[in-house]
Formats: structure tokens, C-alpha cells, sequence
């Protein structure tokens, strides 16, 4: 295990009714605030209107900046900096999913920065500051609420790059399950996968011979997304199932499942990416596309891992009956796609709803992402390799 950092600051505030502390949770951070949200949904669900009542009774003021979509897209980012700085605020206040919150974080890096915005997620330039954010959770997936991480889709070019920075952990996040309960159940299959692929990736990447807390943690939380998924898509109202996935979702991405963990890298995160760039899918549903994809693409080099994720999270049957490790893998594998579908994930390019992709402008993509996020070892035809087995 390698020497690291870590750091959590975010005060999670969690249960049922939890957003009835909002006003005085905030007050202690300022008395103006950008609220920004999606479309329609925070508003029939109510918890908008509870937002407002909860920000009026404390004193706060605040300017609204609905409309974010399901990949933020940098101008709509950019208008939330703007607001935020002729109106003065003290914080961002986002309520909604990961989109949400993680636009909420590019708008706190943005205002409190003369950098061009892009600069900030390109890495061209490194905040110096950022606003305080608060997070009201309302489809966990990507521990944004919990971690340093935000991204955004730049429109000109296509390219979804991430910003991260300590700067950027939310200040206070608000998980109620119950707010989840309306979730349809696609999406929600959507996110508890993104929420898996977040710690699957580093247990497959992972070159240390010796990391029983790593592979421990990942298991352990992987299977128990699992279970509550499967419980939720019995009974979408099962509170314990419900809050099982919220809790498990700012975990799965907050820093501890790789601290420290030699080698991890996110190389599925690194195909997504340019996917939901170039075509504005859903997040989690391309990673259900990509994922199985990668593996078989690199089942000769990490057959062990596969097999170990196929018994002790999969449970998958027959691989003590299979003639070598290769064919066990290949039943991992092929268990894996199987339990996607019967989730409600997409199982290949056309089912994402991509039915031509543009291999070589993938490519192009990822090749930058590659270099921002040193992931090295593959060439522009191993790339475009596991494009086609997506297909």
C-alpha cells in the first residue's frame, strides 16, 4: 500500500426528513445562495417548495439556476458562475443527482476563480478557491455529495472532462431515502451500476499482491448494492434497500476504496466518458455497456480478478466445473451481462441508443482522457477494440 492522503470534510446529514434542517444547517455558512436543480422533478416531488420554505425561515436569500441536464453541459455551468457572481452568494446550494451537485461544484470553482472555465476542467488552470457547496441528494450515484470530483461536457468539442480538487468537497450533503422512492427503476439500475464501476474498476486495475482491506471494502459494498437493488426492483418503496443504496453510493466514490491501493485506475470511466460526450447518454448506462466489454478484452491479463469477482460478488455457478481459468472467466462474464439485463441496463451500443458510433472520434477522445488521467498501455487499436466489442 502506498502513502496517501485522506481528508473527508462533508458533514453528512441523513434519514428521513432530514431537509427539515436545511435552513439551519445553512444559515451557518451564509445568507445568500445560488439553489440550483434540474428540470421538473424537484418540483413534483415537492422538495422544492420545502427547499424554499426551509431557505425563507432561515433568512437566506437566493437566486435560482434550474435546467441542468443529465451531463452538465459547460454553458449552462458557465451561467450559473455568472449569477453567482453578480449576485454576490455565499454558497451553492444543489439539489438534485450527481449532475446537479456536480455542476453546483464547477459553479463554486468557477466564481471563485478569473480562470476560463474551461481551463478549470481541462487542467490547464487549478482553482485557487471555491464557494462552500451544500448537496441534497436525490439520486445517488457518483458520491459527488461526498467527493472532489465534477464534471462537464464541453459543447463546442463533444470532450466530458472532470474537474477535481479538495476545494470542491460539499461542506454539508442531505441524504433522505425516501426522496428516492419516485426514482424510475431504470434509473435507478443506472445508478447503482455507476455506483459498483466506481470500486469494480480499482479491484480489476489494481497491480498489489496483498489488499485485503481494498477487496474487502469493494466486495462487501458491491454486494450490498446488489442485494438492495434487487430488493428495490421488487418493492420500490423498501426504505432499508432504499437507504442501503444512498449510504453505499457516497462511499463507493468518496476516496477510501483506492486510498492507497497500487495501480487503480478508472479505464472503463475512460471509455464512458467520450460516449456520454458524443452522444449524451446515460452515465451509467454506457459504463453497463463498457464494462463487460473491457473484460473480455482483458480477461487473458486479470482472469484471476474476474473470477474472483464472479464468486464473491456474482456468486456465479459451474466455475469450480470449468475446465481452466479462461472458461471460468468467460462464465463471469457472461453471468455479469446476464444480471445487467435482468436489471434493466443496455447490453451493447444499439440498445444504448447509439447505433452507428463514430469509432475514431471515440478514439480521439479517449486518447486525451488517457493522458489527463494516466492510464497508459492501450494504443489507438486497443481502443477501438473495445469500442467494437460494445457493439
Amino acid at each position: 500500500m502506498f502513502n496517501f492522503d485522506y481528508q473527508s470534510g462533508t458533514k453528512v446529514i441523513f434519514g428521513r426528513g432530514v431537509v427539515d434542517r436545511l435552513g439551519e444547517e445553512a444559515a451557518e455558512i451564509g445568507r445568500k445562495a445560488l439553489f440550483v436543480y434540474g428540470r421538473e422533478s424537484v418540483k413534483k416531488s415537492g422538495l422544492y417548495d420545502k427547499i424554499c420554505s426551509q431557505l425563507k425561515s432561515a433568512g437566506i436569500d437566493w437566486i435560482e439556476h434550474g435546467g441542468v441536464s443529465a451531463n452538465p453541459m459547460l454553458s449552462h455551468v458557465q451561467a450559473g458562475v455568472d449569477k453567482a457572481r453578480d449576485a454576490g452568494v455565499d454558497f451553492i446550494l444543489g439539489a438534485g443527482g450527481g449532475s446537479v451537485i456536480d455542476e453546483s461544484k464547477g459553479i463554486a470553482a468557477g466564481a471563485a476563480n478569473d480562470a476560463d472555465l474551461w481551463d478549470l476542467y481541462s487542467k490547464k488552470a487549478i482553482p485557487s478557491a471555491a464557494l462552500p457547496v451544500i448537496a441534497v441528494q436525490t439520486l445517488p450515484a457518483t458520491s459527488s455529495e461526498t467527493n472532489q470530483a465534477a464534471v462537464a461536457t464541453n459543447e463546442a468539442t463533444k470532450e466530458k472532462f472532470g474537474l477535481r480538487h479538495p476545494l470542491l468537497v460539499p461542506a454539508k450533503a442531505f441524504l433522505d431515502p425516501e426522496l428516492t422512492f419516485t426514482i424510475p427503476l431504470k434509473y435507478t439500475a443506472y445508478a447503482c451500476f455507476d455506483m459498483m464501476s466506481h470500486m469494480l474498476e480499482g479491484y480489476f486495475t489494481s497491480t498489489a499482491d496483498f489488499a485485503p482491506v481494498h477487496a474487502g471494502f469493494t466486495e462487501g459494498l458491491a454486494k450490498a448494492v446488489k442485494e438492495s437493488l434487487e430488493r428495490v426492483l421488487e418493492n420500490p418503496e423498501d426504505y432499508d434497500a432504499r437507504a442501503s443504496i444512498m449510504w453505499a453510493g457516497s462511499l463507493a466514490w468518496n476516496g477510501i476504496a483506492n486510498a492507497g491501493l497500487e495501480g487503480a485506475k478508472i479505464p472503463c470511466h475512460m471509455f464512458e466518458h467520450p460516449l456520454s460526450g458524443l452522444y449524451n447518454v446515460a452515465h451509467g448506462a454506457g459504463l453497463a455497456v463498457v464494462m463487460p466489454a473491457w473484460l473480455e478484452f482483458k480477461k487473458h491479463e486479470i482472469t484471476a480478478k474476474i473470477i474472483s469477482f464472479g464468486e464473491k460478488i456474482l456468486e456465479t455457478k459451474g466455475l469450480a466445473d470449468a475446465a481452466d481459468e479462461i472458461e471460468a472467466a468467460n462464465l463471469v462474464i457472461a453471468e455479469f451481462r446476464s444480471w445487467l439485463k435482468r436489471i434493466g441496463c443496455p447490453g451493447n451500443m444499439t440498445e444504448l441508443g447509439v447505433g452507428n458510433p463514430d469509432i475514431s472520434k471515440l478514439v480521439k477522445h479517449t486518447r486525451i482522457l488517457s493522458g489527463q488521467w494516466n492510464i497508459t498501455g492501450y494504443s489507438d487499436e486497443d481502443m477501438a477494440a473495445v469500442y467494437r466489442l460494445c457493439i
